[in-house]
């Protein structure tokens, strides 16, 4: 279990330094975005980011007022430089699966993009909603089931994580011989080498929210097609409209994020 989550927070934070400013703020919008935050959400609150990685996401409830930002991940990866003088938002080093927080610790729980890559992501939800006050909202977001797309990305992670046969180090060297874009490296990198990789349909994860008390669980769609067109201008990752035909075909039930509220 350790070395899994020690190989997956290396990953992530190796990719994550790459970023320019340009790219961090453009991937913070679109993870804020894609979880429909908006000021009158955020405002005044006690803010968990679970999984918070780079910290663009934090940046962003921190610009919506939160009156507190908490960033937990394996290997948190902000850029100094702009937290320094920033004194509520905080990153702490643990894993999800135990979250070092007193129990109804925060008004507004997030996570964008991680829980699907945990050991075991029934025991991480369980631990965000505990750390979840009551009235509080908790806004999840996971990969979907389905879609050329991840078809295809199951079959090539059989030669990377599952055999493995074409090693991390050989695709990093390529990659980097190439000088992709790091948004596009950090995309490579993390759908072929990341430990562990879950997809759900709506359905399931409305059921762990069911399952864990929260009531409500319901389904965002912040990205429509010419949101999506903008951040794709920007290089950033799943950023299309889940509900048009074509993205249907390629990515089946694409970026899932669902909000629940903790009566």
């Amino acid at each position: 279990m350790q070395n899994i989550e020690k190989n997956t927070g290396n990953l992530y934070s190796d990719c994550f330094r790459l970023f320019n400013r340009e790219q961090w703020l453009a991937q913070g919008e679109l993870l804020a975005d894609q979880l429909g935050l908006d000021r009158a959400q955020v405002h005044g609150k006690i803010c968990l980011d679970g999984g918070s990685g780079h910290g663009a996401l934090c940046y962003q409830l921190y610009l919506l007022d939160a009156q507190k930002v908490v960033g937990i991940d394996l290997k948190p990866a902000p850029p100094q430089d702009i937290f320094k003088d920033i004194p509520n938002v905080a990153f702490v080093e643990a894993s999800l699966m135990q979250a070092p927080f007193p129990d109804q610790s925060f008004d507004l729980v997030v996570s964008s993009g991680v829980l699907h890559h945990t050991l075991n992501p029934d025991n991480g939800f369980s631990e965000l909603t505990r750390v979840l006050k009551s009235g509080g909202d908790f806004i999840l977001g996971v990969y979907g089931k389905h879609g050329l797309f991840s078809y295809c990305l199951w079959v090539a992670r059989l030669f990377t994580v599952k055999l493995p046969l074409v090693p991390q180090a050989l695709v990093t060297k390529i990659v980097d011989w190439f000088k992709l874009n790091p948004i596009w490296r950090y995309q490579v990198l993390d759908y072929l080498y990341v430990p562990i990789l879950h997809r759900y349909s709506p359905r399931e994860v409305k059921a762990m929210f069911l399952k864990n008390g929260l009531t409500n669980p319901h389904r965002i769609s912040s990205i429509d097609y010419q949101k999506g067109k903008k951040y794709t201008s920007q290089n950033t990752s799943y950023s299309y409209d889940h509900r048009r035909l074509l993205s249907r075909l390629l990515f089946g039930y694409g970026f899932i994020v669902i909000k629940g509220h903790k009566p």
